[in-house]
């Protein structure tokens, strides 16, 4: 079952993988990241992360290339937020 209180800082993880795809610097989004989960979110907000990061498809969902950068920032937000 989703937990429908996460929905809203899994969104905010999310846009800042975005961000940081886009930026290439996955450092400077750090602190944004960190602010936009609350400490009492970062279990579930992780747990939605790497779902998505284990059922990215190749190549029904993305190309390689592409699906091998979205896990790896998707790995690089759960690491973070685990500090």
């Amino acid at each position: 079952a989703a937990d429908d209180d996460a929905k809203p800082y899994v969104e905010s993880a999310l846009r800042v993988v975005c961000a940081a795809l886009l930026e290439d610097v996955p450092d400077s989004m750090k602190q944004p990241l960190m602010e936009a989960v609350p400490t009492n979110q970062v279990e579930s907000v992780c747990g939605s992360l790497a779902y998505l990061r284990d059922r990215v498809g190749v190549p029904r969902d993305l190309p390689l290339a592409a699906a091998r950068y979205l896990r790896a920032y998707l790995n690089w937000a759960i690491d973070t937020l685990q500090g």
